[in-house]
This record gives structure tokens, C-alpha cells and sequence, in this order.
């Protein structure tokens, strides 16, 4: 059955059949023509905005996705991380496993030993998936690093990486990420080309 099936599959008969129907449609099968952009928006969004107005409207289209940008200064963001976790709550923490050059670049390497939450776990290489998972699930916050904040979508991206996996971000309840300044972009289109050259 399965060589029966191999040939009715073939590349000799999927043209044929692709040819048979074009035929009766009566049109030509090949129609692909070059890709045209309509216009160049998407090179020009808010292109010729200052750093400080692509804040405000990351600020303004954050809240149409349900999230919120919150500006802080290296020097307060410890103080700010152990009010916040206060504030919701939050009993159980969850932290990317990055080494001490990525927190000490947010000035937050002593506020991994204070974080004011009762229990924090990390996200690292050395356990399984379905672990880390398990132990973001029951996070009540995760705190970890993004790439850019986006203005014209209020959103970010993220890097999926051994010490911050892709469940880190929406299993626990609640989510915070750190975006340096640097990391403002006005346009998705600008995220993807600023990862391109750092793959390239």
C-alpha cells in the first residue's frame, strides 16, 4: 500500500494533476510575479521620532496590550524589583540563569540575595524542560531580560535561550522584563533587522 501510495505522490503525478486543473480552470498554472511592495511604510515608522517621544508611545500602546512601561534609573530598579514583589504579593520568584555581568549591568547582583520574595527558582540548563516549566507555572512573577521594547506595538522581544526558555515568559502569573534604554526600537521591522546582523 505504501508504494502505491509513494508513486499516486510523486512529483510526475502532482505536476500532472496541478496541470490537469489549471487546464480545466482555464488559466495559466505558474502565476508568481515579483513582490512589490504598495508603499515603504514599514521602513518609516516613526522613524524620525527622538528616543524620548518612542518612550511615550511604547508608553501609550503598552497599555492596548495589557501591559505597562515602567521608567527606572539603574540606581533605583533594585528598591523598585522588592516594592513590586510586595506590592503583588508574590511569594514565589522566578529568575533567568544568566551569570553576575548580565545583573550587575542592571546594578541588581546584590538584590538577588534580597529580592523580598520567600522562594526563588531559576530557570537553568540543568534541569529538564518540563521542570523548569513545572517551576514557572508555579511562579507567582518571573523577572527577566528582553531584547527591545517596540514603540509603534507597546510589546517586547524576547531571546529564548538555556537560561531563559520560552515558558519563562507566560507561565507565572505575573511578568516583568528589562529592557535596557538601548533596547527601544520604533519598529518590529527594526528588531528583526538588529537580530539579523547579530546572527549574521
Amino acid at each position: 500500500m505504501s508504494k502505491l501510495l509513494d508513486k499516486a505522490n510523486s512529483k510526475e503525478n502532482r505536476e500532472a494533476f496541478l496541470n490537469r486543473i489549471s487546464k480545466k480552470a482555464g488559466r495559466p498554472r505558474h502565476q508568481v510575479k515579483e513582490f512589490k511592495p504598495l508603499n515603504d511604510l514599514p521602513d518609516k515608522v516613526l522613524i524620525n521620532k527622538s528616543n524620548d517621544e518612542l518612550l511615550e508611545i511604547a508608553k501609550e500602546n503598552s497599555e492596548s496590550v495589557n501591559a505597562k512601561v515602567i521608567i527606572k534609573k539603574k540606581d533605583e530598579l533594585a528598591k523598585f524589583l522588592k516594592e513590586y514583589i510586595e506590592k503583588i504579593e508574590a511569594k514565589k520568584l522566578m529568575l533567568p540563569s544568566f551569570g553576575d555581568e548580565k545583573w550587575e549591568n542592571f546594578h541588581l547582583k546584590e538584590w538577588l540575595n534580597n529580592s523580598g520574595a520567600e522562594k526563588v527558582d531559576y530557570w537553568t540548563n540543568d534541569l529538564s524542560r518540563m521542570e523548569n516549566e513545572n517551576l514557572a507555572n508555579d511562579a507567582d512573577i518571573a523577572i527577566g531580560f528582553a531584547d527591545y521594547l517596540i514603540a509603534n506595538t507597546g510589546t517586547i522581544t524576547v531571546t529564548v535561550s538555556p537560561e531563559q526558555g520560552r515558558g519563562f515568559n507566560f507561565l507565572p502569573t505575573h511578568y516583568l522584563a528589562l529592557v535596557p534604554k538601548s533596547g527601544l526600537v520604533p519598529s518590529t521591522r527594526v528588531a528583526v533587522e538588529n537580530y539579523e546582523k547579530r546572527l549574521g
